[in-house]
């Protein structure tokens, strides 16, 4: 109940939160839209100076915990989570700020919020450009997320989205960055300074991309050849259980459903693939498949994969495709 978020357009995806007609010009005005302009700080935490019994009710003297502090969320009171005295908050606005001095008055954000209480936030802003790949616009994002419970760094990030079905393409592009983290130990605040600089190169990013992608749209599969590429993606090992193996097998039969039909759009009609029969088109299968018909395991849900680490499914998927398209 503490959440908040704010998208501009389109309900958000667990159907709440505020939906704006426009999109916020600065990090304010996101931050303000997205109930985000609370504060975080450090509190030092105490605790008995013997063994209690849960019921017992009688007074007793209690003792700091040396070299641990709580993060406390001051709107709420809410303690985010336990930390160490290295540890050093980065309030919500100064993590965001980086992009305005990249991106200055053309920034354009799409959606900002905060999970599981406020312990992780983020905003999300659209890069005024688009390129198309295979036939279908993708459009480019900057993604910062930030939390507040000691268990992940600032993340940085730029997030190419296809937009025919808002999938969050994750691909590692040749020596091209696409993210960068920031802990919070020593000066944050310098290192975002730092960040900035290897954030305002990303263009390389999307031009390999865009490079790479096009080679997969020009390389015909096979129906045959992407069930092996299925399998890869998702393998089946011999000690999997018989409700995980009957689950593993509908996910390879769902990837290969969304490569040879297309796109489910408002859960009616069916868009096919710019580029059929192609492993640009058995990409989108797998990253359509992870990001809207695969089951929730993790707090965060859909959010939480847009920002997934080297092993995700869509990474995974990437690089599947792209050893098949002899790309190097």
């Amino acid at each position: 109940m503490t959440d908040t978020m704010m998208s501009v357009r389109e309900t958000p995806w667990m159907g709440q939160g505020v939906v704006l007609e426009k999109n916020p010009n600065t990090i304010d005005e996101a931050i303000k839209s997205a109930g985000l302009d609370w504060e975080v700080r450090q509190r030092p935490i105490f605790i008995p100076d013997r063994d209690l019994l849960p019921d017992e009710s009688e007074e007793f003297e209690v003792v700091p915990v040396e070299g641990y502090y709580a993060n406390v969320r001051e709107d709420t009171g809410a303690a985010l989570g336990v930390v160490t005295s290295r540890y050093k908050t980065v309030p919500n606005r100064e993590a965001f700020s980086f992009l305005s001095s990249i991106f200055g008055t053309e920034m354009a954000f799409e959606t900002a919020g905060s999970l599981m209480g406020g312990r992780r936030v983020w905003v999300l802003m659209k890069i005024p450009s688009w390129i198309e790949v295979g036939g279908d616009r993708v459009e480019q994002y900057a993604l910062v997320s930030n939390s507040h419970d000691g268990k992940s760094s600032v993340l940085l990030a730029v997030t190419p989205v296809r937009v025919i079905c808002m999938n969050m393409l994750t691909a590692a592009v040749a020596r091209a960055q696409r993210t960068y983290s920031i802990r919070h130990l020593g000066n944050p605040s310098l290192k975002i300074a730092e960040a900035r600089h290897a954030m305002e190169v990303t263009t390389n990013y999307y031009e390999q991309f865009k490079e790479f992608g096009d080679k997969l749209a020009l390389t015909k599969v096979s129906d045959k050849r992407a069930k092996r590429l299925t399998e890869a993606l998702l393998p089946m090992p011999e000690d999997l259980g018989e409700r995980a193996a009957r689950n593993r097998e509908e996910a390879r039969e769902g990837v290969l459903h969304l490569f040879k039909h297309g796109t489910v759009v408002d859960g009616m009609s069916t868009v096919p693939q710019n580029a059929p029969d192609t492993l640009w088109a058995w990409y989108n299968g797998a990253t359509e498949f992870a990001d809207w018909y695969r089951s929730e395991r993790k707090k965060g849900g859909r959010f939480q994969r847009a920002i997934d680490d080297p092993d995700s499914l869509k990474h995974r998927a990437w690089e599947i495709a792209v050893e098949a398209a002899g790309i190097k």
